[in-house]
């Protein structure tokens, strides 16, 4: 099945209610359905012991919503807010209202990167890493839970794809509830089930492609091989202060 053809004239929202109609189409056609159905099982046996790392990307919004309407609601939720310079506070209040609409009964837990209101957080992101890990083995201490729940998934890249469905780390166990799902699964379930996505998303995607629209930190260095500041400076320049 192959989607609509972008026409350059078209508006961003003919654009887009094109592309719903699309995914809402593969949905049943795709056997999504049974998909989440069968990332809900894998995961209930993990829920009791676990934490949800929610970045507010496309994946971990859809694992978030089928953990929390068919396996748990009551769910821990982590989350790791990257400061004013790496992501705007416009799109930071869309990922934490997305979170908690979609999981209302969750108990959220975030935590702050504090380089990340200076400037300098674009060029070193080594600091990034250590007080990141910081966080999350502190509340992983804390709420004593074993298994850290991710949307990672193996048609992201051959490094994700290795890891396989269950990784042992040093301190706590990852699983990956939508390891088998692709690009199209993951949207089709986001329109189907209207799931709230950073709206940035949706000017990526009309540029470079469903299948390549991320969400990553904004002007990063880090990303620099990607080209993503570079889009960065013609899609969101406002965002670069």
């Amino acid at each position: 099945m192959r989607g609509p053809v972008h026409q350059g004239g078209a508006g961003l929202d003919e654009w887009l209610e094109k592309w719903r109609e699309y995914f809402l189409t593969y949905y049943d056609e795709g056997g999504v359905e049974e998909k989440a159905a069968e990332a809900a099982e894998f995961a209930r046996q993990f829920i009791d012991r676990a934490l949800v790392s929610v970045s507010g990307g496309k994946d971990s919004m859809a694992m978030l919503h089928i953990i929390a309407t068919r396996v748990k609601s009551s769910v821990h939720v982590f989350h790791w807010d990257h400061g004013p310079w790496l992501m705007p506070r416009e799109v930071e209040r869309e990922i934490l209202g997305g979170i908690l609409r979609v999981a209302p009964g969750a108990y959220v837990h975030v935590a702050v990167y504090s380089r990340g209101f200076s400037e300098r957080a674009r060029e070193e992101w080594a600091p990034w890493y250590e007080e990141f890990y910081k966080a999350l083995e502190e509340l992983t201490r804390r709420l004593k839970v074993r298994y850290h729940l991710l949307g990672v998934r193996a048609e992201e890249s051959s490094r994700r794809g290795s890891r396989g469905r269950v990784a042992d780390r040093v301190r706590w166990v990852e699983v990956h509830p939508l390891y088998h799902f692709t690009w199209r699964d993951v949207w089709a379930y986001i329109f189907r089930h209207r799931i709230p996505v950073p709206s940035v998303y949706y000017k990526y995607a009309m540029l470079l492609g469903w299948e390549k629209a991320r969400l990553v930190t904004f002007f990063d260095r880090e990303f620099e091989k990607y080209g993503s500041p570079q889009l960065d400076s013609n899609l969101s320049w406002r965002w670069k202060h």
